[in-house]
């Protein structure tokens, strides 16, 4: 009775793309937002774990609640575009100071994202069923669920880099230009979220400029240069972003120069000069993200590529989502991304999951193919699945991604947030000196549930002195690099400031004062 049950929906759920779509977005949609309430409420700083989670939601609330808002709050380091997808959420105090904020945007993006890797590997495989499992193993996995519930970047680039490929496969299958527009829009949005997706520009030009040229010849009405045209929506992005630099600070590559003097030389040069154990922490970060399966299918699929019935545009497509992959690899050799065997940044790892998704789905066709044995297929299927069950059972093993997040929660942030707590109960007006490091201020301005242009942040120049008058002033006293200043300044000024402030608050990181109510 249950074998004859399980032959007779397997057809029917599978006989139209459209209901596996609608199932497959409502398991996703619904896995992702129960994932999330269970975060928030077993701890309700479990989405901003992460310090860069609160500087981008901080970031977006500027754009319209600071002492300057507007489009100066674009800065420098961070792309601009997953901080203005959060302005409209942000501008409720309720999904910005809980950070949901995030949430409420990554669940959609997550959701759409797994259909749109349903649909790209059915066009591939001609299988509904892989384009099924792939997809929904790669919705379900609880590493880029959690990313997915966090203000972070990746979830934005995941989504645009996967709509760019939607966009490429269908342009290669009928060569109607809308597509090539939504491949190279869908870039052109990518290269403003993060910069993995910078070498995507370029090779989307090269594709579609050669494209053209063969459409060209063959008398159909598309020349070289509407593809050039088209192509270089591509790299609107990136031209806006040095041309922003270059216009605000002077230097094109001012981002680069920032984002590199981040951490200690030792830490940029543990990896440069040793790219083998670049490739092991990769390799293992790989393995305990996407799990042994995903990660043999990659290696399989590459080293085997031309044996494998592998057509032009899966080809094509590979190489597109494996240009990501090679550029954070790139970054880490340069020094401008930091990572340890102690699961330290391995979200950047996250792009590399479409590449394996594709990966995954081509091997599963072949192994189909060759092996039609469905109780062969199904152990296959089971090994594949396994992986997500174990990094939520066993404690052990764990969710790479979220024990990164938990991690970087440190005594630090934790003392950020008390200050902050102890801010909005001590608050009666006025505005607020904020002296402190690196994201330290900003978790202080989120946790204090007070309005942003409340808080005057400063800054030390080489050749200016700071001057005073709000009405309260928090210093930060960790004595890293990046906030060393603001310790020293305690320290020199210590004496006159309380002149002229009550010390309100004062702990191993942070100091509070109150101006006094007479002179």
């Amino acid at each position: 009775m249950i074998r004859k049950l399980k032959i007779s929906l397997a057809p029917k759920l599978f006989s139209k793309k459209g209901n596996v779509q609608y199932l497959l977005a409502m398991i996703v949609f619904c896995t992702a937002v129960i994932s999330g309430i269970l975060l928030f409420i077993n701890n309700n700083l479990s989405l901003i774990y992460f310090g860069d989670a609160v500087s981008h939601i901080v970031r977006a609330r500027q754009f319209i609640d600071s002492q300057q808002p507007g489009l100066m709050n674009i800065g420098t380091v961070w792309l601009p575009l997953p901080q203005l997808l959060l302005v409209p959420f942000v501008a409720f105090d309720t999904l910005f100071y809980s950070g949901i904020a995030g949430a409420t945007i990554g669940i959609p993006l997550l959701t759409l994202t797994a259909v749109l890797i349903f649909s790209i590997i059915w066009i591939l495989t001609n299988s509904r069923q892989i384009a099924f499992i792939v997809s929904l193993l790669f919705g379900l996995n609880p590493n880029i669920v959690y990313i997915a519930l966090t203000p972070m970047s990746e979830i934005s680039l995941i989504f645009f880099v996967t709509l760019g490929g939607y966009g490429l496969v269908k342009w290669i299958r009928s060569d109607y230009v809308g597509w090539l527009f939504l491949c190279t829009g869908a870039v052109f949005c990518a290269t403003l979220c993060r910069y993995e997706a910078w070498l995507l520009a370029p090779f989307i030009s090269v594709i579609a400029l050669h494209r053209g040229r063969v459409l060209q010849k063959q008398g159909m009405r598309f020349s070289i240069f509407t593809s050039a045209a088209i192509a270089g929506i591509a790299w609107c992005g990136i031209a806006f972003w040095l041309c922003w630099n270059y216009l605000q600070y002077s230097d094109a590559l001012k981002f680069a120069h920032w984002t590199y003097s981040v951490g200690t030389s030792t830490a940029r040069s543990a990896l440069s000069t040793h790219p083998a154990d670049l490739y092991s922490i990769a390799g293992n970060a790989l393995l305990w993200i996407f799990g042994p399966m995903m990660l043999g299918a990659g290696v399989l699929i590459t080293l085997s590529m031309k044996r494998l019935s592998v057509r032009k545009e899966q080809v094509l497509l590979l190489l597109y989502f494996s240009l990501p992959a090679i550029f954070i690899l790139s970054a880490i050799l340069g020094g401008f991304v930091q990572v340890d065997q102690w699961w330290w940044n391995w979200r950047f790892v996250l792009s590399f999951g479409l590449f394996l998704s594709l990966a995954s789905a081509l091997a599963l066709q072949e192994l189909f193919q060759k092996w039609q044995m469905p109780f062969l297929h199904h152990i296959v299927v089971a090994c594949f699945v396994v992986m997500p069950v174990v990094q939520i059972a066993v404690p052990s093993v764990g969710v790479a991604v979220y024990k990164d997040a938990e991690k970087s929660f440190s005594d630090l942030s934790r003392s950020a947030t008390i200050l902050g707590q102890e801010m909005q109960k001590r608050y009666h007006g006025g505005s607020i000196a904020l002296l402190t490091g690196y994201g330290a201020g900003q978790r202080v301005m989120i946790s204090s549930g007070l309005p942003l242009k409340s808080f005057n942040v400063k800054y030390f120049t080489d050749d200016s002195t700071i001057s005073i008058t709000d009405r309260y002033i928090i210093i930060g006293k960790d004595r890293r690099t990046g906030s060393l200043e603001f310790s020293q300044y305690w320290t020199v000024n210590k004496t006159s400031l309380l002149l002229s402030y009550e010390l309100r608050e004062l702990n191993d990181n942070f100091v509070l004062l109150e101006r006094k109510t007479r002179l």
